[in-house]
């Protein structure tokens, strides 16, 4: 008696070759490259670095109106504030002059207290300034205006989650402007040309250059995991 055909399953040689097909097979295998070509590119979410027109539309809009670039003189960092720095580090030791800058950064409500990450990335980005500007012999007035003009920035950059590179360095370079033009309507002279030139190679090089770590710092990191069950 032959065997009879299973339903399910079957062998059949051909050319030196096995094939086997069962039930649960497809009948034709699928083009790999056919179904890329049909992925459509999702925007919804756009890239960090890339700025896309769906960012002007929500969820993507900037919940509250932005800052504008205005004169700091006197707003985030007085003189006055400036002096008691260089006194405390002068007196007191590095551990203190630390914890002076940290409260100070907390008082200011420029970091919050129990965000350990950024404060001591900020920490480092004054002491950097501070150093910056001693080297070049600043005034008081032009130290708390650059530190002002940072912090300010850094706040602007931190108002909202996909803010652009380009929006960051055009509210710095506009902001620094004010306080380089003397005949300015709504600035003042603080700086010469030529040290502002000086301080937007400097702010490109510190914070520019290592904006998307500073993203991490300030908004953290999200992992997502997907399973798949075939």
């Amino acid at each position: 008696m032959e065997p009879t055909e299973s339903k399910t399953s079957a062998v059949t040689d051909v050319s030196s070759k096995t094939f086997i097909r069962a039930a649960s097979a497809p009948v034709a295998v699928r083009d790999e490259t056919e179904a890329v070509d049909n992925v459509k590119p999702q925007t919804s979410a756009p890239f960090y670095f890339f700025s896309l027109s769906e960012n002007e539309a929500p969820p993507f809009r900037s919940p509250d109106k932005e800052d504008r670039p205005h004169i700091l003189v006197d707003l985030v960092v007085t003189e006055d504030d400036v002096v008691r720095m260089i006194a405390v580090a002068d007196t007191e030791s590095d551990a203190a002059f630390l914890k002076y800058l940290a409260d100070y950064l907390v008082e200011k409500k420029i970091v919050v207290n129990h965000h350990l990450s950024e404060k001591e990335f900020l920490l480092k980005l004054l002491l950097q300034l501070i150093d910056y500007s001693a080297q070049r012999t600043f005034t008081a007035q032009k130290l708390a205006c650059i530190l002002a003009i940072y912090l300010k920035t850094h706040l602007y950059f931190k108002h909202y989650f996909w803010k652009s590179p380009v929006a960051v360095w055009e509210y710095f370079k506009e902001t620094l402007i004010r306080h380089t033009i003397e005949d300015s309507p709504d600035g003042c002279e603080v700086f010469e040309p030529d040290e502002s030139y000086d301080i937007l190679t400097h702010f490109h090089a510190l914070y520019l250059s290592n904006i998307a770590l500073i993203h991490i710092l300030c908004f953290g990191v999200y992992k997502l995991k997907f399973t798949w069950p075939y």
